[in-house]
């Protein structure tokens, strides 16, 4: 499988990619109410879009957070039904803390993780904060990140 990862910020093309996987992903399968799949955070956030073979499969974006200066903001991470276990979210959540750690600006990362993936990112280093909470209808943990 050749695979391409392509970063872009909110205003790109690739972008409606993107909201195509999240759409998919999140609101028919999941079923978070599609007004909250876009926020006002899309147009600030560096986004990833991961093609495999040339097709769109996978997305995530980062954010500062705005109550914290130091503080990057990491979700919206999707792959695609028919391409999960093929290790793409992996490769996704490594190239969003590469490109956090890239920009010198952050020293820590904050993620809502759905319950069901908490052990993904804690592969990477995450470690949950505080109870179980649920958001549009789904378990989360909040999970930080310390970039050192």
């Amino acid at each position: 499988m050749d695979i391409e990862i392509r970063t872009f910020n909110g205003k790109s093309p690739d972008f409606a990619l993107a909201m195509e996987i999240r759409q998919k992903v999140f609101v028919v399968e999941q079923h978070v109410p599609e007004n909250l799949e876009h926020d006002e955070f899309d147009e600030q956030a560096m986004h990833v879009l991961l093609l495999a073979d040339g097709l769109p499969v996978g997305t995530g974006r980062i954010f500062a957070d705005p109550q914290r200066d130091d503080t990057a903001r990491l979700g919206r991470v999707a792959v695609l039904r028919e391409y999960r276990g093929l290790r793409l979210g992996q490769v996704l959540i490594a190239t969003l803390l590469d490109e956090i750690k890239k920009s010198g600006r952050f020293c820590r990362v904050l993620i809502h993780a759905q319950t069901a993936v908490v052990e993904l990112y804690a592969r990477f280093g995450f470690e949950k904060i505080g109870e179980e909470f649920y958001e549009a209808g789904i378990a989360h943990y909040e999970m930080t990140y310390l970039i050192k």
